[in-house]
Formats: C-alpha cells, structure tokens, sequence
C-alpha cells in the first residue's frame, strides 16, 4: 500500500503543479461544444459446437447487433496558454443489454507544457497507452461486439475469461471516476500515471471499501527509416473488493508492440494478471492473455489476420486452466472520409478444466456492416 500512497502523492503534486493559476489567466471565451461519435450496425451469423448446443438448449442465430456513441467536446485557452477542455461520450443505442449509466465517459482535462490532467471517468493510465494487435475492421481487444466480446457465440458459464475480459488491455477499474496524468511525448516515449480511488464504483454512488487501484503506462511511437513503430508497457495494481467480499490484491503487466513498412503491420501483446485473496475463493481470476496479428493497407482496403489466446486459472475444484483461443480474419474499406463497409469472420473455442459438453464449446461467426465517423 506505500506504493499506492506514493503515486497517489505523485499525481496530487503533478496535477497541483500543471493547475495551478497565474494571476490573470482569464479565459478569452467560453467553451464551445462540439458533436463527434460513430454509429456501427453489423449483421451477424453465429453457430455453435452441437454437443454445447444438445447440453444448453443453445440455438444458432442470426442477429443485427450495433455500437453507436455520440460524443460532445470542447475547449477553451486561456490568456496564460493553458488549456481546458470537457468530453462526454454517451452510449446511443444497440444494445440488447445496457447498463444503468447512459454517459459511458466524462471528464474534464487541463493541459500545458507540463502535461495534460484528466479528472473523471475514462480508462488508467496502462490502457491509455496500451499497443495491442492490429486490427481492420475494430472487432478485436475487448470490442462490444463479435467474437471477443462473448455476446456472439455463447461462452459456457464454467469458462472464465482474463478479469478485463477477452483482451490484453488492462482495465480492471474500467471506465471508475479517476485522476490520470499524461506526460509531454519526448523523442516518441510518453509516461502516464492514474489513480482510482474505488475501482468497482462505477455506476454506484456507494463505492466499496478499500478498492483503491493505480496503473502506469509508458508508450513510444516514431519511426526508424522506413519502418513505424509503436509499443507499450503497462501496471495496474491495487484492490478489487465488492462490499463484503473475499479481499481481492492484484496486479496486472501488459506489453504490447507494432511494426509497419509499405502497408503492412506486425505486432502482437500480453498481459498477466496475479490475483491474492485473503481466505477461500471458489474462483480464482489469474491467468495471461497474448495476441498477434498481421494487417496490409492498400489504398482504402485494409485487411487483417489475428490470433488470441488466454489461459486463466478458473475454478479452484478443478485442476488445470480455462483456456480461450480466437482465430480471426477482418476486412474494411472505406467509402469516404468516415464511412466503411466491414466484415469479419472468425471461430473460438472455449475449454473449461471440467469434462462434460455445458463445459466445452467451439463457435463459428459471421459478420458484416458498416461505420459511420463524424
């Protein structure tokens, strides 16, 4: 808990230091806000194993499932150069399922050759930077929708998936009120650092005690002659404890990296995750997550191929490790400035450390639609 204490201490003396006025610095107009966001619709084919389907009464389905957002910005300088700015991103539709919180992200940020500030809800500071594989059609690393997101091919109750669920992102405190730094990008490499004071609050005006979560990120973009590079290393760590609950210490490590020359990218990630509970778990969420995969860009098309797998320890009953492995295969074209038509296809296989058919399922999808951008 020192280390907690000291980047709390940290990011208060930063942020303190990045917002604190000079005499004068009057804001030369109010903000205005700006509307951005996306729509996307997909219509979606889904078939599973037929042992799983014989042991849960699962069906094979068709489906149209959407992600839209609608987002508002704005921001003003004022007469010292510093900079504020406000951002709220609002859930707009499809979902068959939605949470009690319409807004998904909204804060508030102050920026100035020291770094940016951000105070409110939005991801930490690992996932801030995270580099993970890359992807055409956006339907990887945690998407709402398709085949990582499990609400596409159903995922056996059994299986337990990474704590952020199928990805290699870090974001055990998702999208909880926090304070997060952003450094200026020296040479490529930027730092970032956050602070969650109740990782399980959001949507909860009560938040548990001692749930406190802090993560760092450091991120490096740039080029080296004709090649472009990006990568990313990652902490997260601190407590997950629901109200009443088994007290859950964690602490989560991710690396991620891309390579590209002439429209073609490589590059892949991982994350592991060790969960320490203090008395009985029936669960137990440590484990590691990997993804690679390879894209080539010609003109308006994209194309990719991807690879994920996670192995995680699961129910403490059994022996061995639930085990997720995705092979997928995605395309997007873009129409114009902001428009693309997508598609993916993809199979995922869902192994729990039990025996039995409820426990096991292999699933096949099919996907195609469109995004709009504005």
């Amino acid at each position: 808990m020192n280390a907690v204490k000291g980047v709390r201490i940290s990011l208060l003396l930063i942020a303190i230091l990045i917002t604190t006025p000079v005499k004068g610095a009057l804001s030369s107009e109010k903000i205005q806000l700006r509307l951005g966001g996306y729509s996307k619709w997909w219509l979606v084919g889904q078939w599973s194993g037929q042992s799983y389907q014989k042991a849960t009464n699962a069906v094979d389905n068709a489906d149209v499932k959407g992600d839209n957002e609608v987002h508002l910005s704005g921001s003003t300088t004022l007469d010292n150069g510093m900079v504020i700015g406000i951002k709220t991103e609002i859930e707009a539709g499809g979902h068959t399922t939605n949470s009690t919180d319409t807004a998904d992200k909204a804060f508030v940020w102050i920026s100035s050759g020291l770094g940016k500030i951000i105070l409110g809800t939005d991801y930490n500071a690992a996932s801030q930077v995270h580099v993970c594989a890359p992807e055409a059609a956006g339907a990887w690393n945690g998407p709402s929708i398709g085949l990582m997101s499990d609400r596409n091919v159903p995922r056996p109750s059994a299986v337990s998936t990474m704590y952020s669920g199928n990805q290699t992102e870090l974001t055990e405190d998702d999208n909880a009120d926090k304070l997060i730094y952003l450094s200026p990008s020296l040479h490529g490499v930027s730092l970032a650092a956050s602070y969650t004071p109740s990782s399980l609050s959001e949507d909860n005006a009560l938040p548990p005690r001692n749930s406190g979560l802090f993560a760092l990120g450091l991120g490096y973009n740039g080029t080296t002659g004709p090649w472009e590079i990006s990568a990313s290393a990652g902490y997260a760590g601190g407590d997950l404890n629901a109200s009443g609950a088994t007290n859950d210490s964690f602490r989560a490590f991710s690396l991620g990296a891309q390579i590209g020359r002439d429209g073609w990218t490589f590059g892949g990630s991982l994350a592991r995750e060790d969960h320490r509970y203090q008395g009985p778990v029936s669960s137990d969420d440590s484990g590691y997550s990997w993804d690679v995969g390879l894209m080539r860009k010609d003109g308006p098309t994209s194309v990719s191929v991807n690879y994920y797998e996670s192995l995680v320890q699961g129910q403490m009953a059994d022996p061995g490790q639930d085990r997720i492995t995705v092979q997928q295969i995605s395309a997007k074209h873009m129409l114009g400035d902001g428009m693309a038509l997508m598609g993916a296809a993809g199979r995922i296989t869902y192994d729990d450390e039990a025996a039995g058919p409820a426990n096991h399922n292999t699933g096949y999808s099919l996907m195609t639609g469109m995004g709009i951008w504005f």
